[in-house]
């Protein structure tokens, strides 16, 4: 039971780690995302 409840809290501290990495690394706004140089939004 302590195992799996480590195990849990292992997944859910990767999970809040991966979600803070995408949000400010990896993901841009739109605007920037989509824009080239023929179109801009």
């Amino acid at each position: 039971m302590r195992s799996f409840v480590a195990a849990c809290l292992v997944t859910i501290v990767i999970a809040v780690a991966a979600a803070a990495i995408l949000d400010q690394i990896v993901q841009k706004p739109a605007a920037t995302a989509f824009s080239t140089s023929a179109v801009r939004l």
